[in-house]
Parts: structure tokens; C-alpha cells; sequence
């Protein structure tokens, strides 16, 4: 089932250094033995990622499971990176090395995809009003500077749309789609079910693009309208008019 001193050769071969690394082998076993293909396994204390590569390892063979890995953001041993870094680095590793071993892996006629995604617990990317200010004059300008641009700096839009997901009421795993309408990125979620628009420059004929594909929700950046109230205003009944149920900007 494999030993500590094995499992940390293996991670050395690697290029990781960590101390006590729990073996693939055993976890590759106890995945086998507690689950079923399809299952998604989760480990609340990744550490070094074991867990992951054995899903992957499994995966490689033609298994089919899903893994999900949560850490802290705690330093590692030698304090060079977080053991959540050094956890993903292992993932991008392993996954690398298995293509070079077997090439194009392939489980029941699909291509392997041994690709993940990362996210990380943070602050809303949206400024939210703070009803613990001081309410004197100079306070509240303070404050309302702070919203003239209400999307947090160094915000990417990628960030933006998973935030919007969330509170949407999707999962992270959910199918999205960017799609070109009237010459403007749109994505789609879960089919169409909801679109969320973030350009910053909105214009009626990707409103009217976005309407005609009939989504159950629309999300457009307040920014989008640029002060325009006529067309924000026309926005509201043109996705009334065509059957949308909700409409709203962040």
C-alpha cells in the first residue's frame, strides 16, 4: 500500500518537499473500496494533495471520479510557499506526468482531462456600504468616493462571474459558454438559463441579443449603462416584453 518514506521519494521526483506525505497507493485503495465511479471525493485536509493524485491515478486507468481539495492557506515546512500552493503545484505535476507516460489518455472512448479548477475564500469583489461608518459629512464623502467605482481593484472579470454564479444560486461546476452577441461577450449558464453580461459598454442591439435568446435571468454591469438611465430603463421592458423573469445589475 505503499509507506511515508516511499510516498516522499515520490514527491521529491517531483521536485515537492514535504514531510509526511500520506501514500497514493493506500489512498488509491481506500478511494477504490469506499466509492464508486462518478463519485466525488473530498478531502477536507488536502495537505500535499495525495488525495487528488490518486483520483488521477485511478482516472488514468479508466476510472472515472472527481475530486475535491480543500486547504488552508498555512505556510509549508520550509516556509517557501503555502501548503495550498505547493498542493496545487503537485496536481499541475502529476497530471503532466501521466500525459507523458501514456501519451493522449483515453477512459471508454473520452479523452482524459486532467485539468482542475483553484478558488480561494476572499472578500466580495463588489464594495459593500458600511452602516458602521462614522455618518458625520467627511465620512460619508469618504465613502461614497469608495462606490464611484464599486468593483474592487485588481478584480478580474473571471472573478466577477463566479461571484455572480454563486449568488445565483449555481455551482462552480455549472456549463458556461461565452458567446458573441452583437459583438459582445455574453455568458451563458447552464444552457441559457441565465446570461450575465460585463462589458462596459452596453448597447440596445446586444440587449435586444440577449432578450431574443429568451434566458430565465439577465445580469449586466451597472457600469455597462455608463449613466445611460434611457437605456437601462428600455433594457427593463425590452426583457420584460420578452418573457424574462428577472433582470438586474451589480
Amino acid at each position: 500500500m505503499g509507506t511515508v518514506q516511499a510516498a516522499s521519494s515520490k514527491l521529491a521526483e517531483l521536485g515537492i518537499k514535504f514531510s509526511y506525505p500520506k501514500p497514493a497507493q493506500l489512498l488509491e485503495y481506500l478511494i477504490r473500496v469506499g466509492s464508486s465511479e462518478g463519485e466525488i471525493v473530498l478531502d477536507f485536509f488536502a495537505g500535499s494533495g495525495t488525495t487528488g493524485e490518486a483520483v488521477l491515478n485511478l482516472n488514468a486507468v479508466g476510472e472515472r471520479r472527481h475530486f475535491v481539495l480543500v486547504q488552508l492557506p498555512e505556510a509549508a515546512n520550509d516556509g517557501s510557499q503555502s501548503i495550498a500552493m505547493l498542493c496545487k503545484d503537485r496536481i499541475r505535476r502529476v497530471a503532466k506526468q501521466l500525459h507523458a507516460e501514456a501519451g493522449t489518455l483515453r477512459s471508454n472512448g473520452l479523452e482524459m482531462d486532467f485539468g482542475f479548477r483553484a478558488y480561494k475564500l476572499d472578500q466580495s469583489n463588489f464594495q459593500t456600504w458600511d452602516a458602521d461608518e462614522p455618518t458625520d459629512g467627511k465620512s460619508l464623502a469618504a465613502q461614497m468616493e469608495l462606490h464611484v467605482e464599486h468593483i474592487r481593484e485588481g478584480r478580474s472579470d473571471h472573478d466577477l462571474l463566479y461571484e455572480i454564479l454563486l449568488k445565483s444560486g449555481f455551482t462552480l461546476t455549472t456549463p458556461i459558454e461565452t458567446i458573441a452577441l452583437a459583438e459582445k461577450n455574453v455568458s451563458s449558464i447552464a444552457g441559457g438559463a441565465l446570461m450575465i453580461c460585463l462589458e462596459r459598454s452596453l448597447t440596445m442591439e446586444v440587449i435586444r441579443a440577449m432578450a431574443d435568446s429568451k434566458p430565465e435571468r439577465v445580469v449586466c454591469l451597472d457600469a455597462g449603462f455608463a449613466g445611460n438611465d434611457q437605456l437601462k430603463a428600455n433594457a427593463v421592458q425590452i426583457f420584460r416584453t420578452k418573457g424574462v423573469g428577472s433582470f438586474k445589475t451589480v
